[in-house]
């Protein structure tokens, strides 16, 4: 991840914000935007507006990089 990109916690992410879906650390990441999102006891859903990437779950403070639009 690069430190100079601003990040926010992935319970903080809000309908249509757009952040850099990585599913590991060092993996491909792309961009995505958030339809809506569920927060639980200790995640949250993310449904966005991506066809094939529908749905990702993220710990609710796992750090996600902001995205610009795409």
């Amino acid at each position: 991840m690069n430190n100079d990109e601003p990040t926010v916690a992935a319970e903080d992410l809000a309908q249509g914000q757009w952040f850099w879906h990585e599913p590991a650390p060092g993996l491909r990441s792309w961009p995505l935007q958030v339809a809506t999102a569920e927060i639980l006891e200790d995640a949250v859903r993310i449904i966005t507006t991506d066809e094939v990437r529908e749905l990702v779950s993220y710990a609710r403070d796992r750090r996600v990089r902001l995205a610009v639009a795409s």
